[in-house]
């Protein structure tokens, strides 16, 4: 079973490659657009965010986030944008826009990374690395995914009508593109999950240290 899921996932990227890398080097792009962004911003402005990143680590060092709040808020945040994603890609012409929200997703990244190592050097990898990054493992891949299978689907819709084919009925592909976006939901609440309760617990034990 483990080995057919890994030939049929093997097949599937070796078959929309071009696709998975537009995607991931929109991703990219964002990352370094984020993080080249924290070396351009005015000292003024770099002052304010330092202060606003120091404010909200001793909101994280005097235990006055819940879990709870930093889960429902992960959650809002990043279903909201795989919602979005979804329906750009059952309206079609509008697919490639999903393009912009991975590429955001990247920016918020590098600029977050970016913006922790000028202010806190080691200790800021520290805090991405163990505070950070842990949600974003399962995250990234997932608006990576569903960004992919929203131009697939358009791709296949535009394909059929060009070629005025009826091989596949809308509403058939449709419930397998909603399915799929399903088990996304999954991982979006899996990540959630690790953001809300086990990434706070490194986020404390590090801050004590800079603030």
């Amino acid at each position: 079973m483990i080995n057919k899921n890994f030939i049929f996932l093997k097949k599937h990227i070796k078959e929309n490659l071009l696709i998975y890398s537009i995607v991931l080097l929109c991703f990219l792009i964002g990352v370094s657009v984020g993080a080249f962004t924290v070396k351009i911003v005015d000292k003024h402005h770099k002052e304010e965010l330092f202060y606003y990143l120091r404010d909200f680590f001793q909101i994280f060092h005097n235990n006055e986030l819940q879990g709870v709040n930093i889960l429902k808020q992960s959650l809002i945040n990043n279903i909201q944008l795989l919602v979005l994603n979804w329906i750009l890609g059952i309206l079609i012409i509008t697919a490639p826009l999903v393009l912009v929200i991975v590429g955001f997703k990247g920016f918020t990244i590098g600029f977050t990374a970016g913006l922790l190592i000028e202010e806190f050097k080691l200790w800021g990898v520290l805090i991405f690395t163990l505070g950070i990054f842990p949600q974003n493992l399962i995250i990234i891949p997932v608006f990576i995914i569903s960004s992919v299978i929203s131009i697939i689907f358009a791709t296949i819709f535009l394909k059929d009508k060009l070629q005025k084919t009826k091989a596949t009925k809308y509403s058939k592909r449709f419930l397998v593109y909603s399915s799929l976006y399903c088990i996304l939901f999954i991982f979006v609440l899996l990540a959630a999950l690790i953001e809300g309760y086990i990434s706070p617990v490194f986020i404390r034990l590090l801050v004590s240290n800079i603030i």
